[in-house]
């Protein structure tokens, strides 16, 4: 069996995280503290099962579960690898594998599957929220692919202005409409709902921005990290509630999501 010698080398195993050296990086400084439990960790979408071996080796205590849509036949002479073959999506599937594999819940998942937003927007709400513990890791590998238009919910980017121009005039209208929110004729409800719909037409397309694919469903995933300010009780939407989400970090093409 392959040791990884104190630190992530993903060189010894038919991974292609290998080549993704950031995403070893990332990995490194965030498992450390993980790495002498037992920990429980589920892989989705595992290719030829390297990527298996490496997080057994790493997390010597750990039972590392994959999942992918094809048949896998893995060494593994400490019985601590387990797989299922079957689809990211199928909610039936993975409440089985987190049934007979984690009980009391996951500490780690990592989605390295169809890198498909409709399909990962589907396992990481049924994962996160049933089957992660708290304080636990959600990670999302190469959501990047909503850029790519081969990919089959990726759109090409188009960039449409230059980010350094600026409309003064759109600028004051849009002071004037917050002015008008906060004055008593604002509290008439008619008033009050002109002065929004204006501030929302004025702000539409402002900003270069793209909704497609991996990189859509990572902007829902944004919005529920600002759960704490979308329903804040006096300037938001009711009803009031914090944020499923502790922490949210991104790096390229590759998100952590550790859970409250």
């Amino acid at each position: 069996m392959a040791s990884t010698g104190g630190a992530l080398d993903a060189s010894k195993y038919d991974t292609d995280k290998a080549a993704h050296t950031h995403y070893l990086r990332n990995y490194e400084e965030v498992f450390a503290p993980l790495r002498g439990r037992d920990i429980r960790l589920l892989e989705l979408g595992v290719l030829k099962g390297g990527s298996l071996q490496l997080w057994r080796d790493y997390f010597e205590r750990g039972l590392v579960v994959g999942l992918d849509i094809n048949p896998l036949d893995i060494e593994d002479p400490t019985g601590r690898i387990r797989f299922y073959q079957g689809r990211q999506d199928d909610v039936e599937l993975l409440d089985r594998v987190a049934r007979e594999c984690a009980p009391d819940g996951f500490d780690i998942v990592i989605d390295d599957c169809s890198h498909v937003g409709e399909l990962a927007r589907v396992s990481f709400w049924r994962l996160f929220e049933r089957h992660l513990k708290p304080g636990g890791l959600y990670v999302i590998e190469d959501w990047g692919t909503g850029y790519w238009d081969f990919w089959p919910d990726g759109v090409r980017y188009r960039p449409r202005r230059d980010p350094a121009r600026r409309n003064p005039v759109r600028y004051r209208l849009g002071r004037a409409a917050t002015r008008l929110q906060a004055s008593p004729l604002g509290r008439l409800p008619l008033v009050g709902r002109l002065a929004s719909a204006s501030k929302r037409a004025l702000q539409r397309g402002l900003y270069v921005t793209h909704d497609y694919g991996m990189v859509g469903f990572v902007k829902e995933l944004i919005d529920e990290l600002g759960m704490a300010d979308i329903t804040h009780p006096q300037f938001g939407i009711a009803p009031q509630r914090a944020s499923r989400f502790r922490e949210m970090r991104l790096s390229t093409s590759h998100l952590f999501i550790t859970k409250a």
